[in-house]
């Protein structure tokens, strides 16, 4: 049974792949045929639907270049083009410069995520309303680095940006958040310290 099973999935794939060629042929006749037909002459439909009028047949002569046809082709003159706007490679801040100061924007954000737990478990109290969830958690170390993810990604393209003034202040988000997240620890211990 499982023989004859097979022979007839055989004879099947045999009539599908003969079936894939005939249609491969008719496609590459009518391939071939086509740009020979359309260049030998185009049919015409009439515009009145009379019984007895027949399609007009107009028949295209190939194009015929001489010296004279080829002298009356104007050619512009070259126009100065304005310069595409393209940030060249040395113009662009380095890679390296925005990967350490991502490093030290995420190293702040896990300080201050280390001091708020530590303020946490001498009494204090979690104020931001995103922190709050997360406060009482490992899960702090995680969820605080989300902002330092989303400036990284801003950095970068304001490093990218077609503005001056963007690529200019390309570090300032960076800057500022590593700047809010240590002055936020060192808040977090004196806080943890006191009581």
């Amino acid at each position: 049974m499982r023989i004859k099973q097979m022979r007839l999935n055989n004879v099947r794939i045999d009539q599908s792949r003969k079936r894939a060629a005939k249609w491969a042929l008719l496609a590459a006749a009518v391939a071939f045929a086509a740009p020979v037909w359309a260049q030998r002459e185009f049919t015409i439909l009439p515009s009145t639907t009379a019984v007895d009028s027949f399609p007009a047949t107009i028949s295209v002569p190939p194009a015929r270049f001489d010296d004279e046809s080829l002298s009356t082709i104007r050619i512009p003159q070259n126009l100065p083009n304005k310069p595409a706007q393209s940030i060249g490679v040395e113009r662009l801040p380095s890679r390296r410069s925005w990967i350490i100061l991502s490093a030290v924007q995420h190293s702040a954000a896990a300080f201050d995520a280390y001091s708020t737990r530590q303020s946490i478990g001498n009494g204090g109290v979690e104020r931001d309303p995103f922190m709050q969830p997360f406060a009482h958690s490992p899960a702090i170390y995680a969820a605080i680095q989300v902002g330092p993810l989303l400036l990284d990604y801003a950095a970068r393209k304001m490093q990218r940006s077609h503005y001056d003034a963007a690529r200019k202040l390309w570090w300032a988000p960076q800057s500022a958040a590593t700047v809010l997240f240590i002055a936020s620890g060192v808040h977090n211990l004196h806080v943890a310290n006191q009581r």
